[in-house]
């Protein structure tokens, strides 16, 4: 409270007098953020990312950096147009954790905030996330809008079959795991648990927070903090990735000790429950967008059959993830079991 008195007393003096006195000490009460993007080819979404960044509510006091890797037209988009982004071009092709990891070591802010560059913040996505770290929480985040057209099918696929646990208007709560295309974190985070593993793509994030969890650190989902995320619409890509997530979520249970975790590391046991998962993840998910997004379905229902095929997808993948040769080192599991 006292804190936000005076820097709203410094602005207003600082109208009057535009001290560069003053204009350090509005600075100085407040918290520096780091945005951090991971980017491979987004040349058809960076503008709006970066847009939406470039308006937040909370002034000034942030700074945007891009770790991209594409070998599309998004160099020459955010060169051009964006010049007060921290732009670290990769030579070679980076998965995105590994990205992050590289904005970390450049960050200056005290947070560190993810969004992906297919992701388009509210206006007061930074604000809202400064005021929700003020509490005892080092890791909080929120919830994801579809920023797809209405009428696109098969990104409503892709967002119905991803994101049934982030959707709006849902109450504050803690929870186990926020994807990093909206979640931040405290930077000492990062020097006390280590950074993301870019091995364990898609699924970097749910890893690492896994491992902050059991170390007795605490996620809040915040509702208030919000992006828009765009999803693929062509069908072969959904279903390709669909496949991908399944393949690498069941390799993923092997070394982590969450739901799922017995049948993906118990093989016999894996041929009679398998046939059961994809209905399981089917009524657990409309019932979720019943509830809180009903719109999605009902305005749509033939989006249902779209979200079926690609659990098709999603089963082959989990399957062949679990009688593939786990190519995890046994020290990476007994770390993430410490």
């Amino acid at each position: 409270m006292f804190k936000t008195f005076c820097k709203g007393l410094a602005l207003r003096v600082l109208e009057k007098n535009n001290s560069n006195a003053v204009r350090l000490m509005v600075r100085s009460l407040s918290i520096m953020i780091s945005v951090i993007i991971p980017s491979y080819n987004s040349e058809n979404t960076i503008e709006k990312c970066l847009n939406s960044l470039q308006n937040q509510s909370c002034g000034d006091d942030y700074e945007i950096i891009l770790v991209d890797s594409s070998i599309d037209g998004t160099p020459q988009i955010v060169s051009s147009q964006y010049p007060n982004v921290k732009f670290i071009h990769l030579d070679e092709k980076t998965d995105p954790g590994t990205a992050r990891n590289i904005g970390i070591g450049k960050a200056r802010g005290d947070l560190i905030a993810f969004i992906d560059s297919d992701c388009i913040a509210t206006r007061d996505w930074l604000e809202k996330i400064e005021s929700a770290q003020k509490s005892s929480y080092s890791i909080v985040g929120g919830v994801v809008h579809n920023g797809n057209d209405e009428d696109d099918m098969v990104a409503w696929a892709g967002y119905i079959s991803e994101f049934r646990e982030f959707l709006p208007m849902q109450t504050e709560h803690e929870v186990n795991h926020i994807p990093t295309c909206n979640i931040s974190y405290k930077k000492k985070v990062f020097s006390t648990f280590g950074m993301f593993q870019g091995q364990y793509y898609p699924q970097e994030d749910l890893v690492f927070n896994y491992n902050l969890i059991q170390n007795g650190e605490r996620i809040l989902l915040d509702p208030s903090i919000q992006v828009y995320h765009h999803h693929r619409s062509g069908l072969k890509d959904f279903l390709n990735h669909q496949n991908k997530i399944g393949a690498i979520t069941s390799k993923v249970l092997k070394v982590i000790r969450i739901e799922g975790a017995f049948i993906a590391r118990h093989k016999i046991v894996a041929v009679f429950l398998i046939p059961f998962l994809p209905i399981i993840k089917f009524m657990r998910t409309v019932s979720a967008f019943l509830r809180y997004q009903p719109e999605a379905i009902l305005k749509r229902p033939m989006v249902l059959m779209m979200f079926a095929l690609g659990l098709v997808y999603w089963i082959f993948g989990f399957t062949r993830g679990i009688y593939e040769k786990n190519y995890y080192k046994e020290n990476d599991q007994r770390r993430l079991y410490e």
